[in-house]
């Protein structure tokens, strides 16, 4: 059992998942948009679904990097939901590999974990935090309570998210930042291809200049 979600195979094509935590709803309405077979049981607040295949994500780049093609897939995906969340004023500041289903291929994300409203395009944040896996600059470096963050710090996460899927390469180890010297060396491979610069614009040293943009 996840801590966050239940995921139960009900037959050989159906599923159900449970969210639990706060703000499910919002989540469980992306899910509804991006996965067309999906249904939402209010009585069990769970969403079912026709899938021949779920696995986490962890699952699914256990021991092996993501091809290109699969990391754009994943982009799409993953910024479809974000931006349905944020057109309901939600946002995630941070995921981990826990917090993301691979349903038949669809990227999804699943878990309430990190996901809180928005106040006028921020993050308001009253009490002490855990740093997500896929963290930004702006959550590591909360130091004093309140604190108001720009919501496109997510934008800094799934940059992260990117270069380790595609590379294999953690850029936040022991919470400390790379320059942007080092990303530079490390994107290397991808130089002036279209996920180099997606990636670049994520990873934009100021939170409000980031921008998600694949073309």
């Amino acid at each position: 059992m996840n801590l966050f979600y239940d995921l139960k195979q009900i037959n050989e094509f159906t599923y159900s998942l449970k969210i639990h935590g706060q703000h499910i709803l919002p989540i469980y309405k992306t899910i509804k948009k991006m996965l067309k077979t999906a249904y939402y049981d209010s009585e069990t607040e769970s969403i079912f679904f026709s899938a021949e295949k779920v696995i986490t994500f962890k699952q699914y780049i256990v021991n092996c990097k993501l091809e290109i093609k699969q990391c754009i897939k994943m982009i799409d995906e993953l910024t479809k939901q974000m931006a349905y969340l944020k057109s309901m004023d939600y946002g995630f500041y941070g995921f981990g590999v826990n917090d993301i289903l691979v349903v038949d291929n669809l990227f999804l994300f699943c878990s309430t974990q990190y996901l809180i409203p928005l106040q006028n395009d921020n993050f308001i944040f009253i009490e002490p935090i855990s740093n997500p896996y896929f963290s930004s600059p702006e959550i590591i470096g909360i130091t004093t309570l309140p604190s108001e963050i720009n919501y496109k710090c997510c934008y800094y996460s799934l940059g992260v998210l990117v270069v380790f899927c595609l590379l294999n390469n953690y850029l936040l180890v022991g919470n400390e930042l790379k320059s942007t010297e080092e990303i530079e060396c490390i994107l290397m491979p991808f130089l002036n291809t279209k996920i180099y610069w997606f990636i670049k614009r994520c990873l934009e040293p100021k939170v409000e200049k980031r921008i998600l943009l694949l073309i």
